[in-house]
């Protein structure tokens, strides 16, 4: 089935009932004025983004999520994200632009190349209303250690307003200013954050430390934070 089909009967789901029970999609409703579309990693939803996601909806804010590798029936694989849709995905961004929300993105990891890619086709006007917040994004081509890496073709994203979260503990951290650098380029605006102590999915690891096992439960209030930065204009 096509995935936008797909996607108009899931959300004809989701407004019918208090919330979507589907692997690859799930709505968490509000009655607030924000929007966040949550699209998960590669290695899919975790239960604590399915705890977030409630308390975000509690805090007022409503949040579609998407898997969408188990959308597409793709391997857990980093390079299985750049075979989704960008028409498909940009058609799910104008969908949640006209609901009339302040709509946000949060995007994990390799997520964030149909995300871009996508706000890239959107006309000028619709990116300047669009929010990202990049979890530790992997947009590179190829990354070796010890090595500058070489980094994907995004797009125009003249007007996009971008929050890059990376984890400090990370192989990747030192190439952030490049990576800001990248995304300046297609005309983004773009603010790094550090998230000191922690490592990239935090939230889901098998050996998590009690640091972030405390901070995977307080996702919701470090998203509220980021939601509050995107709409300073």
């Amino acid at each position: 089935m096509h995935f936008y089909r797909f996607l108009i009967l899931i959300l004809a789901v989701a407004a019918t009932s208090a919330r979507a029970e589907l692997p690859d999609y799930q709505a968490f409703p509000a009655q607030g004025t924000q929007l966040l579309l949550w699209v998960s990693s590669e290695r899919g939803r975790a239960e604590p983004e399915v705890q977030a996601a409630q308390k975000l909806a509690a805090h007022g804010v409503e949040v579609w999520s998407l898997d969408p590798l188990s959308a597409y029936f793709l391997p857990q694989l980093p390079r299985s994200m750049d075979a989704i849709s960008q028409q498909d995905m940009a058609d799910w961004l104008r969908s949640a632009l006209a609901g009339g929300k302040q709509v946000s993105v949060l995007a994990v990891s390799r997520a964030a190349v149909p995300v871009l890619r996508a706000a890239a086709s959107l006309d000028p006007a619709q990116r300047r209303q669009l929010g990202v917040v990049l979890m530790y994004p992997n947009l590179y081509t190829v990354a070796e250690p010890l090595a500058a890496p070489d980094y994907l073709d995004l797009g125009q994203l003249k007007g996009l307003r971008v929050r890059i979260l990376q984890p400090r503990r990370s192989a990747a951290t030192p190439w952030l200013p490049g990576l800001v650098d990248h995304l300046k380029v297609y005309g983004a605006t773009v603010d790094p954050v550090i998230l000191e102590n922690l490592r990239e999915g935090y939230w889901a690891r098998e050996t998590p430390t009690e640091f972030e096992i405390a901070e995977g439960h307080r996702m919701d209030g470090l998203l509220l934070r980021e939601l509050k930065a995107l709409g300073r204009k």
